[in-house]
């Protein structure tokens, strides 16, 4: 049996370059360069070794809008074999709750027995979507990855989850969600012809809310979520002292009132 293994990936600000609107209290991603978000490249990654091992495809999903195509293009010159582009204009102002079942339409859609995502997306640092995917499809998850054990035979993927103290082997049978822990599986480079291809050759299927038959389940509207207030704090006032002795450095700590 091979698997038919479905990776998340997301257009997201440079977090370098990012702010915030005071007057709205989200994003403002306009003069931010967008990139990949990077934990993506780690479940790119582990995805490509899923099927090194037990053979079959690696299709890659961004939801997003058109120019989103740049990230999927990165993808398939990693070495995936398909892409799909989710884009409407009724996706606009989406929160996770939307995104997750969006994404979890597609994995569907796809027949999907594996679908892999980063711990966490850059703009909003939720760790929702993953965990939001499964839910909405009532499939087994693996959150925080570090590695994965597939086992074909028995239809299961094994997680080793880093724990408190040492770490923890969690097994679920398929179709399974991963959040794949950051930081771990180091990408691998694009190859120039696969990088050659992408740009030049390449074109993702897309697909609209009406493809995915939830016109009405995305969008601002239908999202919970929602920013109460927001405060500048001011920064606190610092000062340095330069001391001759370790005793010296000690006398202010002593009296210094201890609150808890």
């Amino acid at each position: 049996m091979t698997w038919t293994i479905v990776v998340g990936v997301k257009q997201v600000p440079d977090a370098d370059e990012v702010g915030i609107d005071p007057d709205t209290g989200r994003l403002d991603r306009a003069n931010a360069p967008a990139v990949m978000n990077p934990p993506d490249r780690n479940a790119l990654e582990a995805a490509l070794e899923l099927r090194d091992t037990v053979g079959g495809s690696v299709l890659v999903i961004t939801m997003g809008p058109p120019n989103a195509t740049i990230v999927l293009e990165e993808a398939i010159a990693m070495g995936c074999d398909d892409a799909v582009l989710v884009s409407d204009r009724a996706f606009a102002g989406s929160d996770t709750w939307p995104t997750s079942l969006t994404l979890a339409r597609a994995a569907e859609t796809l027949e999907a027995d594996v679908v892999l995502c980063g711990e966490e997306t850059t703009d909003s640092s939720t760790g929702q979507v993953p965990p939001g995917i499964a839910a909405h499809n009532g499939w087994a998850q693996l959150t925080y990855a570090e590695e994965l054990e597939p086992q074909p035979d028995e239809g299961r993927l094994v997680a080793r989850r880093d724990v408190e103290g040492g770490y923890e082997l969690v097994a679920a049978q398929l179709p399974v969600v991963v959040a794949v822990a950051y930081g771990e599986f180091d990408p691998r480079p694009a190859g120039l012809h696969r990088k050659i291809f992408a740009e030049n050759d390449f074109e993702p299927r897309e697909w609209t809310a009406a493809d995915l038959d939830i016109e009405d389940e995305v969008g601002l509207d239908v999202s919970p979520t929602a920013v109460g207030t927001m405060e500048t704090v001011e920064p606190v006032e610092r000062r340095s002292e330069l001391v001759d002795s370790v005793n010296a450095l000690l006398e202010p700590l002593e009296e210094t009132e201890v609150v808890g």
